[in-house]
Order: C-alpha cells, then structure tokens, then sequence
C-alpha cells in the first residue's frame, strides 16, 4: 500500500491537462514539485482537516502527490490534507490565468515566426498534451481571439491618444 501523503481534487479539464504537462507523473497523478510556482501556489492552498475530504465527483480529478520535507512531515502524516472549495477556485483562477499567459506567448512567437493560428492551435495542443477534440481546439482558438482583440484594442487606444483634438 502506497503511504504518500496525496489530494485527490476536480479541477476543468484543461487545468487537469495543463498539470500533468508542468509536473513528473507517475501513478496516475502528478508529484508536486515546490521547484515550480505553480506547485508553490498548490502548496500553500493545502488545508489540514479533522475529517478524510470528500471523495472527486467527475472525471476531472486529479491526484496530486505531496512532497514531505523536513518542516512537513509531521503535519502530512496525522492528518488529513485538502483543499476546501473557495481554495480551490482560486486555485483553478491562477492556473488558467498562467495557462493564458504561457498561451499568448506562445501564439506571439508562432505569428511572428509566419505560422497561421490552425497550425498554431495544433502545435500548442500537442506541446502541452492537451486532449486535441473540438471543445479544446475551440477553447484554445477563442482564447487566441481575445488575445488578439486585446492587442488591438491597446494600439487603437494607443493612436487614439496621439490625437490632439
């Protein structure tokens, strides 16, 4: 029986993607690596509780293997480690809005480097092992749309304000 201290917490899809390509995976779920900030923000979302958490709901769960540190080892071992819901949200918040980021850079140097945005979508979908169905590609694609409409927005605001009227 394996005695690593775990969570085992619904995340969206993309988020549970986007972990698995950050982290090492092994058994099924990810080893949480402080190393990363991702895994830092993680980290500092654990909560200890009197009661075992609820088990996952969907098939978007993921189990997210602790590391056990000197300063820890106690606390991982007596109790039980979860992340309570507002938490969580959160947590989902910051690893879309750092998805988001990696993304846009991504897309900048694909348009830069002469590349259409279908061949763009497919190489980010392969690089971050994202699942390449309809709803991804989509999701992806709108995402780039924003981006793009924000980049547009920000040079019309730019000669808008070279104006003198």
């Amino acid at each position: 029986m394996d005695n690593r201290p775990l969570i085992d917490i619904d995340l969206q899809p993309l988020c549970t993607d986007f972990l698995f390509h950050e982290f090492e995976e092994q058994d099924g779920g990810i080893i949480l690596k402080t190393s990363n900030d991702i895994g830092k923000y993680i980290n500092s979302m654990l909560t200890v509780s009197a009661t075992p958490p609820a088990p996952p709901t969907t098939d978007n769960h993921i189990v997210i293997f602790l590391p056990v540190n000197a300063w820890n080892h106690h606390i991982l071992a007596g109790n039980y480690i979860t992340i309570i819901p507002w938490k969580k949200k959160m947590l989902e918040n910051y690893i879309i809005a750092e998805f988001k980021l990696r993304m846009r850079d991504f897309f900048l140097c694909g348009y830069e480097k002469g590349y259409g945005q279908d061949r763009i979508i497919k190489a980010f979908l392969l690089h971050y092992s994202i699942k390449n169905n309809i709803v991804n590609y989509d999701a992806v694609k709108k995402m780039d749309y924003r981006n793009r409409m924000k980049i547009t927005e920000e040079v019309e605001q730019g000669i808008q304000l070279s104006f003198n009227f």
